[in-house]
Parts: structure tokens; C-alpha cells; sequence
């Protein structure tokens, strides 16, 4: 496998446009960068979760100088990496004798996967240890001194805010990833279950269909009742591909007799019915940041982007990110 093809199977909370966000927040309000690490096929992965503000913290520049330096601290993050993966957030102490955050990710597979901050000091005892290891390292003792004092942290407040940007960003990442494979399911039963409906196992399986409030919708016995079991089908399923054709072949009715059955207790078309709830799936969705366009296109049950824009756009004369944008107030994925 090339590198090319490694990067491309880079995790996506990794270049998740609400994880820059956070990383960027936390940097102007702090001054702190975070780093994600994990383990990848090449051996690991240590991705400023900020790739638009390279990390410019002195000390970690002035230690990463040298390549012994730079080897240590890439080993020292993995190796608190894979320490905190068994417990909980914790502060370590890198070779360089500064501390380090360390926030793990849960993950169901247990793949070890963590977020760091920068290196900090917290107290001015710190500086006899590190004084000691630059003079063996031949650091120039004036600049380390320099950029020693720029990274002590001895008020809490500042570590605090630190904290919870990266708990904050833990919970952005199981929330991305659990969209991920949620997407990856509904993509796998949309392709099992193919275009037919079974409407007769929908109602076997589906408890409010047998309800007595279901069965007395309608005055007309079975035929209101099939209406009232597909209008709920679509109301909790409009992703699925429906249509006239398929609806009726599965009530084994004519395409005709099915849309005027449908017609005469709604109102309306199946088609129009179908819009409205697809539409309204897709508001809903397009709330969740961590929604593109087009992953919400494909959950509201529209396989081509441009046509969910055009229809989004006949219902609410709005694009999908115009009204999203209205609501949330913020971008979101493209």
C-alpha cells in the first residue's frame, strides 16, 4: 500500500471541519494546540487537530530541534497515549519533564486513540529538571530558560478551559464517528433491502399497526387502514426508495388504484406526501453540524445532491445550507 493510499483512509474526526473548530476556539482563547494521536498501518499518526495554525509552542520547537529530540518526543506521545487509553484524562510528564493533557477517545474496537495538548509547566520547581536535561542535550541554556517561562501555567483556570476544550472535542469525535457508522448501516440495509417494500412484514413487525387505534382510521375496513400503514411507513422511513409502483405491488394493488385510494383518504399525491416528509427528515438533519449536504441528502432518501437542492428549495426557498445556516447560525461540512 503507498502513503497516498494510507492518507486517504485518514480517520475522518480528523479532518472534520467541527474538530478544526474547536482546536481553533481553544487556540485563541488559550494559546494551546491540540494533537490527535493513533495508531495507523504505517505504525502511528500524531495530526495537529488544528491544521491551519502549526503548533509555535518554543519549548516543544527548541526540544524537536535536534532529530533525538524529535524522536523523543514522538515516542513519549505514544507512549501516554497507550497509558491513558486505560484509564481516564490524566497529566503526564514528557521526557523534557513538561506536562502533558492526555484525553483518550473510547472506542469500540479499543484502538488506542488519544488527544494531547502542548507541553506546559506548572510550577517553577519544573525548571531544575529541565535545566538538567538541556545541559545534556547542549540546549542553550538562555533560550530554554525563555521558553520555559512562556509555557508555565501555574493558574489553574487556564489548564481547566484546556480540559474541557479536549473533552469537548473527545465528545465531537464519538458523536462524528457514531454518525459515520450510523450512515454506514443505513447504507447497507438500504442496499439488502432493495426497492420492494414488504408492507405485510411492516405491519407484523411494527407495533403500532396493530393497534385498534390504527385499525380504526378509517370506516372502510382494510383500505384505509393500508393508508394509514403507509403514510406511518414513510413518515418513519422516507429514506427508503418508495414509489407508486413498488407500494402497490407489495398491497398487490394497480399502480391506478393505488394512487387514488391514497388520493381519496389524504388528500393529496403519495408523491407529494413522500416531498413533504423527506423535506422534513432533512431539516431535522441538517440541525446535526456534523451533517453534510450531501450524507443529509442521501438519509432523506435522495441519491443526487442537485435534485434534494431543487426540491429543498421548492419547499422552503431556501438551499439546504441557507436554512441550515439560518438555524444553527454556523458552516458546517460542505
Amino acid at each position: 500500500m503507498t502513503k497516498t493510499e494510507v492518507d486517504s483512509e485518514e480517520p475522518l474526526e480528523v479532518r472534520h471541519p467541527l474538530i478544526r473548530q474547536i482546536a481553533e476556539l481553544l487556540y485563541e482563547a488559550t494559546g494551546e494546540h491540540l494533537l490527535i494521536v493513533h495508531p495507523d498501518l504505517l505504525g502511528w499518526r500524531q495530526i495537529p487537530a488544528d491544521t491551519q495554525t502549526p503548533c509555535d509552542a518554543p519549548f516543544c520547537q527548541l526540544i524537536q530541534r535536534t532529530p533525538e529530540g524529535s524522536r523523543r518526543c514522538r515516542m513519549c506521545h505514544i507512549m501516554m497515549t497507550v497509558s491513558a487509553c486505560s484509564g481516564g484524562p490524566t497529566e503526564q510528564r514528557c521526557h523534557a519533564g513538561a506536562t502533558v493533557l492526555v484525553c483518550p477517545v473510547p472506542n469500540p474496537t479499543f484502538e488506542t486513540y488519544a488527544i494531547l495538548s502542548t507541553c506546559m509547566f506548572t510550577s517553577e520547581q519544573d525548571w531544575e529538571a529541565v535545566q538538567a536535561n538541556g545541559r545534556r542535550a547542549g540546549t542553550d541554556e538562555t533560550a530554554l530558560r525563555k521558553a520555559f517561562q512562556k509555557v508555565l501555567r501555574t493558574d489553574e483556570r487556564p489548564r481547566r478551559v484546556l480540559l474541557a476544550a479536549m473533552q469537548s472535542m473527545n465528545m465531537a469525535i464519538q458523536v462524528i464517528r457514531q454518525n459515520k457508522d450510523l450512515r454506514e448501516r443505513m447504507r447497507k440495509a438500504h442496499t439488502a433491502k432493495g426497492p420492494r417494500v414488504d408492507l405485510e412484514r411492516f405491519l407484523g413487525e411494527t407495533e403500532w399497526a396493530n393497534t385498534a387505534q390504527a385499525r380504526a382510521a378509517g370506516a372502510e375496513g382494510e383500505k384505509p387502514l393500508l393508508v394509514h400503514i403507509v403514510c406511518e411507513l414513510v413518515r418513519q422511513r422516507p429514506d427508503l426508495p418508495l414509489s407508486v409502483t413498488e407500494l402497490a405491488a407489495a398491497a398487490r394493488l394497480t399502480p391506478n388504484h393505488f394512487t387514488t385510494l391514497f388520493r381519496a383518504h389524504t388528500g393529496r399525491p403519495f408523491t407529494e406526501f413522500l416531498t413533504e416528509q423527506r423535506i422534513a427528515r432533512a431539516k431535522k438533519l441538517l440541525l446535526n453540524p456534523t451533517l453534510s449536504i450531501n450524507e443529509v441528502a442521501t438519509m432523506s432518501g435522495y441519491d443526487d445532491p442537485g435534485y434534494f437542492t431543487r426540491r429543498f428549495r421548492e419547499m422552503t426557498e431556501l438551499s439546504p445550507r441557507q436554512w441550515r445556516n439560518r438555524q444553527v447560525g454556523t458552516d458546517a461540512p460542505v
